[in-house]
């Protein structure tokens, strides 16, 4: 039985242009009301996630930096934040990439963040995983989409929303992800029943359980709706 959903953010309920799709908020706040959490789960920073949790109305734990990082709800309003790592190998890394490709840029929130490097497309994949090898780093590079994450192995989204369930004491089993990047197939690993977004990369839709006929924000709605019928939370 499904019991929280799992949510990817940009791209997922979302418009390309990253505003928020309204189908989507709909369906999330319904799902809500039938008593299932959903969770945020993200590339983003902290600061960014739980905003967005509070407008759209998300009760679940927020899990962001790519599972590196989550924000926790106490009794009262304030909110608890968890780092799983350090940034120790992250700062060599980007040393070195800036010598060699001085035009990567880091992201604008690079201030908030504490669990891994979020770098602009501005270089390849490929060179920074060349120079990660090369220094023989214990870190991974994914492209996500819309920048290059820079991390530590086991800092992923499946970590992350099994952290996530140990909080809200149910077993990642337990849980629905819907995501339309290669970053959420560490999800999918981990959570009971996936669902990719329609324009999600075949390698996403292969692991999938289902797969959106509607892309971006209108195919997060079209996701949750279909979880919340699927599981019995609303019927036919």
């Amino acid at each position: 039985m499904i019991k929280a959903i799992s949510l990817d953010i940009d791209g997922t309920i979302t418009h390309p242009d990253r505003r928020l799709s309204e189908e989507a908020l709909r369906a999330i706040r319904l799902a809500e009301s039938l008593g299932v959490p959903v969770m945020l789960v993200t590339g983003n920073s902290v600061p960014f996630a739980e905003a967005a949790a509070i407008f759209i109305g998300t009760s679940g734990p927020v899990i962001a930096e790519d599972g590196g990082a989550l924000s926790l709800k106490g009794e009262s309003t304030m909110r608890k934040r968890v780092f799983l790592t350090d940034m120790d190998e992250e700062w060599i890394l980007w040393s070195e990439l800036r010598k060699r490709h001085p035009e990567a840029v880091l992201s604008f929130s690079m201030p908030e963040r504490k669990a891994g490097l979020v770098v602009f497309r501005t270089v390849p994949v490929e060179a920074v995983r060349e120079i990660i090898e090369e220094l023989g780093l214990n870190l991974v590079a994914v492209d996500s989409g819309f920048a290059i994450h820079i991390k530590k192995p086991w800092i992923n989204k499946g970590e992350g929303i099994a952290r996530a369930c140990e909080y809200l004491s149910i077993s990642p089993k337990e849980v629905a992800h819907v995501g339309d990047g290669e970053n959420d197939l560490d999800a999918f690993r981990v959570v009971g029943y996936r669902v990719a977004i329609a324009q999600a990369p075949e390698s996403v839709k292969e692991k999938a359980d289902y797969v959106t006929q509607k892309p971006y924000g209108d195919g997060g709605a079209e996701a949750v709706m279909h979880i919340l019928r699927k599981f019995g939370y609303l019927k036919e």
